[in-house]
């Protein structure tokens, strides 16, 4: 692109036809970004800004095609850390609000999760009152104006959860239900068509999601997000996928978003689903995904130090930064490599000594100050886009010569090595390749699926586990985009010392995060999906009908 720095990395060059990875950008980084645009350079002081910064903040703008020292065109944003006052969201999300619309493919969270949580205020008593109805508009406003997708305001079913059903005043299946159903009928009626909208897809076993699906299908957006059970059991996603194929509600629909997703091998899982979509329905279908843990362990101190591509399993690595008060003004190079790794010295990550005050003026625990947080994440985010890119070109690479059919696969322990065949792709993932291809080439797709039922169950993993409590409840619910926007309330505060930071992230996050010096699977190093049981018996009788009459699993 012409005005191009010569040294910048232009990662999306990289991604080939590959489902797309969008990085939920948290609102703290936002932040730095935008306030650093809006001062006109004053918000960091010039001097604490590393001098390899070409252009000084904005380098570290990895959605700007000029200044940023490594672009990246796609990202999620979501209305629950946003400003939803459009008097002042030209200078809050200066950075999305102010891109460059050619380079730039923006999805936006409609913050159902936060309304839920309460973080967004939202009058519950009066659903379809005039408050309930400006927070609608409000977040309607903000999608059409930084958006060019955008996820539908669904009602979380966890809404309706023993936790939350006091505040929410829901108190079944059915209210989350119907509540998105009006949510989706105000957006189809009040949007200006500035953005195209996701159809968000929810459920917790397959009959609550044909439930879903049957009460959403024939609102006409213009594609479609997969969230709770959608979203994590593969088994459930193609199966949906033949149902909306046959029911041609794939036709014309050019984005499909799954929520919560970031583990590599679902990296490849869906790019070979987005590659069958768009030989045998759909040319333009796109899929993405979204992860907001390069940002999330940050706050953690944690730091991508390198990635791990092996048989047992694809694997992002993580451990503590340095983080020591005694290498201020240190020209140590920073050790782990990245597009801004390259470009920093210690000096520029620790920067405080030990007597140094912070900005509430006491001697912290911590040689790090806000921006070492934002330094760290663009780190973070620069390491998790080139994994899973590159884990999509082994796959590539090695299912050209390993082709193995599902009908020979069966389950394997840890230490039996004799069925993998390659020494850098999982053997789940080739088995992926040959079967997602015989799925849409089939007469009989469906009983397909279901012979395959063993080996879907298999790729399923701890992140299915946590989504539905591993099958042994009959209702769940579960906070389905826990990655964008599950601890976004930790990265909503400044940085305190990190300790406190550490203590907040791992009181929400729970046990997800990896501890120091391990190996972090992709689906450790995202946020948690936390998982709430919901009682048959808070079940409104409209539900419990629909349920006991749904059809099983095709």
């Amino acid at each position: 692109m012409t005005g191009q720095s010569s040294k910048q990395e232009h990662l999306g060059e990289l991604s080939r036809d590959f489902a797309v990875f969008l990085p939920a950008i948290s609102n703290f980084y936002n932040t730095f970004i935008s306030k650093q645009r809006v001062t006109e350079g004053k918000h960091i002081a010039e001097e604490r800004i590393p001098n390899t910064f070409e252009h000084g903040v904005e380098s570290l703008n990895f959605i700007n095609p000029e200044k940023g020292m490594f672009t990246y065109p796609t990202a999620l944003y979501s209305a629950g850390h946003a400003c939803l006052d459009m008097d002042k969201v030209n200078d809050r999300d200066h950075m999305f609000v102010n891109r460059d619309r050619k380079f730039t493919t923006i999805v936006g969270d409609s913050g159902g999760y936060q309304i839920g949580k309460g973080v967004i205020k939202f009058d519950w008593k009066d659903f379809e009152g005039n408050k309930a109805n400006k927070v609608r508009s409000d977040i309607l406003n903000w999608l059409e104006l930084t958006s060019d997708w955008a996820m539908t305001l669904d009602v979380p079913t966890w809404a309706a959860d023993d936790l939350n059903s006091p505040k929410t005043g829901l108190k079944s299946f059915q209210d989350t239900l119907d509540g998105t159903i009006y949510n989706n009928k105000f957006f189809q009626k009040n949007r200006l068509g500035q953005t195209k909208l996701l159809n968000v897809l929810q459920g917790d076993d397959w009959n609550t999601a044909q439930i879903w699906y049957d009460a959403v299908k024939d609102f006409e957006f213009e594609g479609w997000a997969m969230g709770g059970i959608n979203m994590c059991d593969m088994e459930v996603m193609l199966k949906r996928l033949i149902i909306m194929r046959d029911e041609k509600k794939l036709d014309g629909k050019d984005w499909m978003h799954v929520l919560g997703t970031s583990q590599m091998d679902w990296a490849c899982y869906l790019t070979q689903v987005q590659r069958q979509v768009r030989k045998h329905i759909n040319p333009n279908f796109t899929i993405s995904f979204d992860s907001a843990s390069a940002f999330l362990s940050t706050a953690n101190g944690l730091v991508y130090t390198h990635n791990s591509f092996a048989p047992d399993r694809f694997s992002f690595v993580m451990d503590k930064a340095p983080d020591d008060k005694s290498l201020k003004g240190s020209n140590i190079q920073f050790p782990f490599d990245s597009g801004v790794g390259r470009k920093l010295k210690m000096k520029d990550v620790c920067w405080y000594g030990e007597k140094d005050l912070n900005k509430n003026g006491k001697i912290g625990a911590t040689s790090w100050d806000s921006f070492s947080y934002v330094l760290m994440m663009a780190h973070n985010v620069y390491n998790q886009i080139r994994a899973i890119q590159i884990a999509n070109d082994l796959n590539d690479i090695e299912s050209i010569k390993y082709r193995p059919e599902v009908k020979h696969w069966r389950k394997t322990k840890a230490s039996d090595k004799t069925d993998e065949p390659s020494i850098y792709v999982p053997r789940n993932i080739l088995y992926f390749n040959t079967l997602v291809e015989e799925v849409f080439t089939s007469e009989n797709p469906m009983d397909l699926i279901n012979s395959a039922g063993s080996y879907l169950a298999d790729i399923r993993g701890n992140r299915w586990a946590r989504a539905t409590g591993g099958g042994t409840r009959r209702w769940r619910t579960t906070v389905a985009r826990s990655t964008t926007r599950g601890c976004e309330s930790s990265l909503r505060r400044r940085f305190r010392p990190r300790t406190t930071v550490r203590s907040a992230m791992n009181t929400s996050r729970q046990t997800s995060m990896p501890s120091s010096g391990r190996v972090a699977s992709a689906s450790s190093s995202r946020s948690a999906a936390s998982s709430i049981r919901l009682s048959r018996a808070t079940c409104s009788a409209t539900a419990q009908a629909k349920i006991a009459t749904a059809a099983p699993v095709p």
